[in-house]
């Protein structure tokens, strides 16, 4: 346990007591720099398989698929051009696997197909409808 000052203000966060050191506040900030940095990736990488172009590609819909589209394409993917690495090493990528994959990938990929929904709802208008929602015209 870490001894800490008594001037040290405590933050309650449910029934734990949570003080946010030095190293716990860089650790955050790393983490939120990978965060951004594998987002602006994916959604670069989804936007050309899965974009405008490609509406009648089919896009995994059950968590399971979104899994395996996270584990086996976009991790290999994110190692190999953002990191030059061939294999997962939390320390140079820093954050842990389990949490970009299960939560924050499989997140992204949702958002991305609720996105696909309003892109392929769009791809059905016509012109005058498109140009009238443009101009926000009911």
């Amino acid at each position: 346990m870490i001894k800490l000052p008594k001037t040290t203000e405590y933050i309650r966060v449910r029934r734990y007591r949570l003080v946010a050191t030095n190293d716990l506040v860089a650790k955050f900030e790393r983490n939120i720099e990978v965060e951004n940095k594998i987002y602006n990736y994916v959604i670069k990488y989804l936007e050309k398989t899965y974009g405008v172009k490609h509406l009648k590609r089919p896009y995994p819909t059950n968590k399971k698929a979104k899994l395996f589209l996270a584990k086996d394409v976009l991790i290999p993917k994110i190692l190999k051009d953002l990191y030059g690495l061939s294999k997962w090493s939390g320390k140079k990528v820093g954050i842990h696997s389990q949490a970009l994959r299960d939560e924050y990938l499989v997140s992204i990929l949702t958002n991305f197909g609720e996105y696909r929904k309003n892109l392929i709802s769009a791809s059905k208008m016509s012109k005058q409808n498109k140009k009238d929602y443009q101009n926000n015209l009911p």
